[in-house]
């Protein structure tokens, strides 16, 4: 990084903000951990995404512990009571921020301050009075002394019984630039004291540190001690360590007196009696500029740190997201919708063949295949007299009840297929779980029986599919459609029976006639009783059906597609009331390594390190 600038990275750290934000959302149900909790998540969006871009200001916070005083000093530092000081532990919720005149106007707090609510000031009780919001209580400084880029702020206590304290004053920590520190000889080496600074430690803010309530002089000595053992657990390395005499007279009257302990940080033993410090002054006599770019380092450093920065969570974000692919992969494999439809009704798919081909046959074509047409109606008749053949209506009603019975058993061994694979993989468990335990089974079976019974045995979409495959083939072999129209042309007086039986089994295209002069494949078609006995009389070759090789996979096409649209109703009942949105939501975990942000964050990350790297 420049040392004379660091916004020139600015446009690289707001870009991977954009990244990283968009992939957040999908954290959660990917199964990744939280980065909102992650120290590199707030040293990015809390310290430099408000603050690379802009013109640099210092922001100071003074840190601690319960009933440490902080109020008390901060309020000295800034020259008048913003915070009020009272002698229960845990008042003070709200940080409360004084900037110099004038800045309000050209900062946005929330920017500079992600995660809190700016307040304007209005006594020193604000920060007191309880919310729900993460507040940021903000006054400017009455007096004018205040340098004009420097910020000083009270916080709430770092190891209090509310949680939300904690996290507001993690929100000023990761914000802040410099900490002042305030220990006393009980609250210096607590837990959560020692947590808290030791983050600091780590992304390299710069620390004064404060000995509060000291009997001063006289435990001098004792100092020594009591920051070697708060260093060796943090971290830290104070810029300057100072010690407040435990005076409850000064205190009350808001006035704080600081000694400089200069031989805690390399420097010489002042000697005695030493003069009170204006720590303000101290403060304010700092290098800013080297005092921001050291924050801005230390934060950028947390970022990019290999083991536990953004980096290492896009690892964990890319590996999770190529689990659910495998995942998806085992549904896929599985789980697949298995459906053996009874055979379609064949003069159905026929009646559709032969009404595109009406406009182009002859006259006398026409003629004979409608007198044979009659002839073998009469014959069905007959058949159905003596009960050998069925009507339409009742061949269709059991077509309809076989194929519904065929719906059924392939729900019911997708849903048994479903269960294997929840057990089988975790991921999958997760999000078919809530399927499986919650679904209402009777109502995904009515659902299945209610789509079935509303789809029309020919729709206008098949019958639009047929016209439209069939045109494909004409445009493409117009010669085979000539083939097929003279083939009927001759076929309607060589062989008559053929077109009868053509009506009756739905067989073929061509009659027998035409097969010698076509050079045509022969195919047979298995049909049912009613062809034996009745219509084999007329056929005379019975169920045997001809048609040219090209033809095959036209007619396989039509046949599925009239297949697949009826095998649609359980693809819908699946998809709307079984899964509903759970395959999507599967699709979208298991793509999720493939989204252009990921591969953005790793080239930002690439960039910044290198940017960071340089001298």
């Amino acid at each position: 990084m420049q040392t004379t600038s660091y916004s020139t990275w600015a446009g690289d750290v707001a870009a991977l903000c954009r990244a990283l934000a968009a992939l957040e959302p999908l954290a959660a149900p990917l199964g990744v951990a939280d980065p909102e909790g992650a120290d590199w998540h707030g040293q990015l969006f809390g310290k430099l995404a408000g603050q690379v871009a802009r013109e640099p200001v210092l922001v100071a916070a003074v840190c601690g512990g319960t009933n440490t005083g902080k109020s008390l000093i901060a309020n000295s530092l800034v020259g008048s009571s913003m915070s009020r000081s009272v002698a229960e532990a845990a008042r003070t919720l709200h940080p409360v921020a004084s900037l110099p005149r004038g800045l309000a106007a050209t900062i946005d707090l929330r920017e500079l301050f992600p995660g809190f609510t700016p307040t304007p000031w209005t006594s020193d009780a604000d920060a007191l009075a309880a919310a729900d919001e993460h507040r940021l209580v903000w006054r400017e400084d009455p007096s004018g002394r205040q340098p004009p880029r420097l910020i000083l702020l009270d916080t709430p206590d770092i190891d209090g019984t509310l949680r939300e304290n904690w996290r507001r004053a993690e929100l000023v920590r990761n914000a802040c630039d410099v900490l002042i520190a305030v220990l006393t000889q009980q609250k210096y080496n607590d837990a959560a004291v020692r947590d808290f600074f030791r983050a600091a430690a780590q992304a390299r803010k710069s620390v004064i540190v404060v000995f509060n309530m000291i009997d001063w002089p006289r435990q001098r000595e004792r100092l020594g001690g009591w920051l070697a053992t708060f260093t060796a657990e943090t971290g830290i390395a104070p810029l300057a360590v100072y010690a407040c005499p435990h005076d409850f007279a000064r205190a009350e009257a808001g006035r704080i007196d600081f000694f400089a302990a200069p031989e805690l940080t390399g420097g010489a033993v002042q000697a005695e009696p030493a003069a009170p410090a204006d720590l303000a002054a101290a403060l304010a006599g700092h290098d800013f500029d080297r005092l921001k770019r050291e924050a801005m380092r230390g934060a950028l450093e947390v970022v990019l740190d290999s083991r536990s920065g953004a980096g290492a969570w896009l690892d964990g974000f890319e590996a999770t997201a190529h689990e659910w692919q495998r995942a998806r992969k085992l549904l896929a494999d599985e789980a697949r919708v298995r459906v053996e439809l009874p055979m379609a009704p064949r003069e159905v798919v026929w009646n559709e063949i032969w009404a595109w081909l009406e406009p182009r046959r002859s006259g006398f074509d026409l003629t004979v295949s409608k007198v044979y047409r009659v002839a073998g109606s009469g014959v069905m008749w007959a058949a159905r007299t003596v009960g050998l053949a069925r009507s339409d209506s009742e061949r269709r009603e059991d077509f309809s009840a076989r194929e519904l019975a065929a719906l059924k058993q392939a729900l019911a061994d997708f849903v048994e297929r479903l269960e294997d694979v929840a057990r089988s993989n975790e991921r999958l468990g997760g999000i078919l779980s809530k399927v499986l335990v919650g679904g209402d089974r009777a109502a995904w079976f009515a659902d299945l029986e209610r789509r079935h019974a509303a789809l029309p045995i020919v729709s206008e979409d098949y019958r639009a599919f047929v016209r439209g495959e069939l045109d494909r083939f004409a445009k493409e072999s117009p010669e085979m459609v000539r083939w097929i129209v003279a083939g009927l042309n001759v076929g309607a007086v060589a062989r008559p029976a053929i077109t009868v039986g053509l009506g009756l089994a739905g067989a073929a295209v061509v009659p027998a006639a035409a097969a010698t002069a076509g050079g045509l494949s022969t195919l047979v078609h298995h049909v049912g009783d009613v062809v034996v006995g009745t219509a084999a009389t007329l056929a005379g070759e019975g169920a045997l059906g001809l048609t040219m090789a090209g033809l095959k996979p036209l007619l396989e096409r039509l046949f599925a597609g009239w297949s697949a649209e009826r095998g649609r109703v359980l693809a819908e009942t699946l998809h709307d009331v079984v899964l509903g949105d759970s395959v999507e939501e599967i699709d979208r975990l298991a793509a999720a390594a493939a989204r252009p942000e990921v591969a953005e964050a790793r080239r930002l990350l690439l960039e910044l390190r290198r940017e960071f790297s340089s001298p």
